[in-house]
């Protein structure tokens, strides 16, 4: 890959410098203004005063490589917008902006985090309603019906066995399957797998959703923090199957040789996508809405499916190696982002009491 100069973009790898306050400005409004033009009209404008404004500051929790393809790709497009990307974990990038927010320091154009964290951005009345017209080409879960979320992109969570230790006619094709004493002990569970308990319980009903949890705990599954590392176990012989890997690691390990193989559950539990908003007081924000628009463009989506994961619009497929997908359930944001820390404790609760 081509490197960027200093003087194009620049790439945070140490996070979250503090600096000057910006000028107040109505993202909201000038996006509503904005959004109500005809299609032509509207990027004529935003163009127009994107060259105005000359820049947009970025907090992302997207890899820098991942990050720095997004932006060479934009600035071949608008070469007169230079971005500033800072990047950090989800929770870094939130605090972050709500000290800096809370502050009346307003750096942040666009911030990028897992959709879980949208309650608390809702909650604290700090992003804009962005009513673009590329929503209308996005899947049910990537957007809200208010205009305010927008999910980038996301991941599967399927069952993960090695094809060399389990029989075709022994490959678990449901989660209910994975109760039959024979995969007692030899299955393995990320230990901060919240997402795929609010999946079991989306789908199941609390009640059967709960009961089935308890049922494979005991089941003695193999706990433990990190989805590559169990895939590892898995690949390596000591253990037999994953019940919360991502698809796309799977996908990455089989490249490199690795004997893994996926089963896809029906439905199969989609995570909660990634996150992009503008804030109110975007110091920029006809930029922000350049680069928004680009990063949910047939263009900007292609880079983010190139690495295997599942993007938001509609007229890119999902691979799964082939695979048949029968039914998707796509975790809500809106639902499970303000009960984060009920999930957490109850998934604790059942599988890491004796952690």
């Amino acid at each position: 890959m081509k490197a960027l100069s200093l003087s194009t973009v620049f790439i945070l790898a140490v996070l979250f410098l503090s600096g000057h306050a910006h000028s107040q400005t109505d993202a909201e409004g000038i996006l509503a203004s904005v959004n109500a033009l005809p299609p032509k009209q509207r990027m004529e404008v935003l163009i127009a005063e994107a060259r105005k404004e000359g820049f947009i500051e970025w907090y992302g929790s997207l890899l820098v490589p991942e990050a720095t393809q997004i932006i060479e790709k934009f600035r071949q497009r608008y070469p007169f917008v230079e971005v500033k990307y800072s990047r950090g974990s989800g929770t870094q990038v939130i605090n972050r902006f709500l000290t800096e927010s809370k502050a009346g320091s307003y750096r942040a154009d666009v911030i990028g985090a897992r959709t879980n964290f949208h309650p608390t951005l809702m909650k604290a009345n700090l992003v804009a309603k962005n009513l673009a017209p590329f929503r209308q080409e996005l899947r049910e879960g990537f957007i809200d019906k208010a205009g305010y979320l927008l999910g980038q992109h996301t991941f599967g969570l399927v069952i993960g066995y090695n094809n060399r230790n389990i029989a075709p006619n022994k490959i678990p094709q449901s989660y209910q399957d994975l109760l039959n004493p024979e995969w007692k002990g030899q299955m393995g569970l990320d230990i901060e797998s919240y997402d795929w308990l609010a999946g079991v319980l989306d789908t199941m009903g609390e009640e059967k959703g709960m009961d089935f949890a308890k049922k494979l705990a005991a089941q003695s599954v193999h706990v433990q923090r990190g989805h590559s590392l169990l895939m590892q176990l898995v690949a390596a012989g000591e253990l037999k199957l994953e019940i919360d890997s991502y698809h796309y690691q799977i996908s990455e390990f089989r490249k490199k040789g690795a004997p893994l193989d996926l089963s896809i559950p029906d439905p199969m539990v989609v995570k909660e996508p990634s996150g992009i908003w503008i804030p109110k007081r975007a110091p920029h924000p006809h930029a922000a809405a350049l680069l928004v628009d680009f990063l949910f463009s047939r263009e900007g989506q292609q880079i983010l499916a190139g690495l295997s994961v599942l993007v938001a619009r509609k007229d890119i497929a999902w691979d799964f190696g082939g695979k048949p997908v029968k039914g998707i359930h796509v975790l809500s944001a809106e639902k499970w982002g303000s009960k984060y820390n009920d999930l957490a404790r109850q998934f604790d609760e059942i599988f890491r009491k004796t952690k």
